[in-house]
């Protein structure tokens, strides 16, 4: 059997494709790698983008043994925006969930999202509320999603990036990040989604 995304059977294909970017990220990296593979939710792909890392990410990630981790080796640091876009190209589940290399996510998050998503099929991108956390650990604030971001969405970025899930098909239809921006890639995405839903 090929390995396109067409081409898979359903069972064959994981239902998240988990989304990272790497670059020099071995302080958080540890916990964020484990706080995926710890979801309660297992039937995902990790897809992991080492964007040239010079500290000991690499080992890092190298360190888990994991048949769910997929690691891509950027042979140039390319940024974030093109390290994403890459990860996207080789993703083959029907939803996209993101988590950046300083990022813990919860448990149940992928259990919520999923089961959100299911729910409510009009729902193209979710978000979900966050704590801020200092270094030392200590919850510095705590940012709670707002209930329909998507009437606010213009004046400003309503979801964090590092715990949106959003469909493969509306990814599909709106298209990838736009390598034009090296920062705000994501809200931009998301304005672009928000004009087909």
């Amino acid at each position: 059997m090929g390995s396109s995304r067409e081409e898979m059977t359903v069972i064959d294909r994981p239902k998240i494709s988990v989304i990272m970017s790497v670059y020099n990220g071995e302080a958080h990296l540890t916990d964020s790698i484990a706080s995926i593979l710890d979801q309660t939710f297992a039937d995902f792909e990790f897809i992991i983008v080492n964007d040239c890392s010079t500290d000991n990410s690499p080992e890092i990630i190298r360190s888990f043994r994991d048949d769910r981790i997929r690691v891509i080796n950027n042979e140039k640091n390319i940024g974030l925006t093109k390290s994403l876009n890459r990860a996207l190209k080789v993703a083959r589940a029907e939803y996209i969930a993101r988590q950046d290399a300083d990022d813990i996510s919860l448990p149940d998050r992928f259990k919520q999202q999923l089961e959100y998503m299911e729910d409510h099929q009009e729902v193209a991108l979710l978000g979900t509320s966050i704590f801020v956390i200092g270094n030392d650990g200590e919850i510095l604030e705590k940012r709670i999603a707002a209930p329909d971001p998507g009437k606010t969405l213009l004046r400003g970025n309503r979801f964090c990036h590092g715990s949106v899930m959003i469909r493969r098909e509306v990814l599909d239809k709106t298209g990838h990040y736009n390598e034009l921006f090296k920062y705000s890639q994501d809200y931009e995405l998301w304005l672009r989604i928000s004009k087909h839903h």
